[in-house]
């Protein structure tokens, strides 16, 4: 039995080197391309894995002002919830009862300094190499980001101690999509092995507000009770026991401006790696202030990736 797999290997690898010999001597444009070199036409597909900061400006949407659409102000007004609140604080701070009234004491006194956590991104695109160094591409990214802060909530029974009173922490997340349309040069001569390039385009993105949940801490900063969406998903008339929620929207779509700079490590005819850095500067359908005379200012949003880049041997140029 072995000798006849034996026999078989044997002959396979001697009609694939017959057929190879004969498609290379028969063969009357051979693809001008060689190891460490990358085609300069044709096709390129990436798929890219990296980090994004998002800008601090968005981030506030999620401080819980009355300034924003969705706020604190948003529990504490609905009288079903507000008594459930009452409920949960006085049992985890007894010297406050549920007589007293529990409020913030400036609404407009929020954290305005949040900033988003560091964010995965990930990226697909396809990119059509017009020669001599240049291309355009299209790429699509997605990123969830989270941000969070925290309120003292005030009440009758507190003086001042700002140990003896409830803290609250907010957590949003936020779905981010970003289609860029770019053109792009590869300084291809610098090297066969490394190759500079840039990228500059337009950008259209969608943000959505996933979640955005407030809830009590005790003293020792442990989460306690329910927690409460701050989205107000009652079409706009509160919570009430058996209320429907409704799909509501929170969020919408930009618009802006993207670059990019990076190095491209061939690692043969087909594959490269590119380090990249990528930014874009742009208008978000989330923002601090929507609700008011907030403007919706273009923010700066940056980050880093890692390309895997296939090139499309078949597309490629031939002379």
């Amino acid at each position: 039995m072995m000798k006849r797999v034996l026999v078989t290997l044997v002959f396979v690898c001697a009609m694939a080197m017959s057929f190879a010999q004969s498609d290379i001597q028969t063969e009357e444009t051979p693809v001008k391309i060689t190891d460490k070199s990358w085609a300069d036409r044709g096709f390129d597909f990436f798929i890219a894995g990296g980090m994004l900061f998002g800008s601090p400006f968005n981030a506030n949407y999620y401080n819980g002002s009355k300034l924003n659409e969705n706020n604190f102000e948003f529990i504490l007004n609905n009288q079903y919830w507000y008594e459930e609140w009452q409920r949960t604080v006085s049992e985890y701070y007894p010297h406050i009862s549920m007589s007293d009234r529990i409020y913030v004491k400036d609404p407009d006194d929020m954290d305005w300094n949040l900033r988003y956590k560091l964010s995965m991104m990930v990226s697909l695109g396809a990119r059509y190499k017009l020669g001599n160094g240049w291309a355009v591409a299209l790429s699509y990214s997605f990123s969830r980001l989270t941000t969070s802060t925290r309120v003292l909530l005030s009440s009758n029974a507190v003086t001042g101690n700002m140990y003896t009173q409830p803290v609250v922490a907010m957590v949003g997340k936020e779905n981010r999509s970003m289609i860029d349309l770019t053109a792009s040069y590869l300084f291809s001569r610098v090297s066969p092995v490394v190759k500079p390039f840039v990228e500059l385009g337009v950008q259209f993105n969608y943000a959505k507000v996933k979640s955005f949940e407030a809830t009590l801490l005790d003293k020792d900063g442990h989460a306690v009770g329910n927690s409460y969406s701050l989205r107000n998903v009652y079409d706009n008339q509160g919570y009430y026991p058996g209320a429907q929620t409704s799909d509501i929207i929170f969020g919408g779509p930009g618009f802006g401006f993207s670059g990019a700079a990076g190095l491209k490590i061939v690692c043969g005819k087909y594959v490269s790696i590119d380090p990249t850095f990528y930014c874009y500067f742009g208008r978000l359908g989330v923002y601090q202030g929507k609700n008011v005379s907030g403007e919706n200012k273009f923010s700066f949003n940056y980050g880093a990736q890692l390309r895997v880049v296939m090139n499309d041997y078949f597309f490629s140029s031939r002379k």
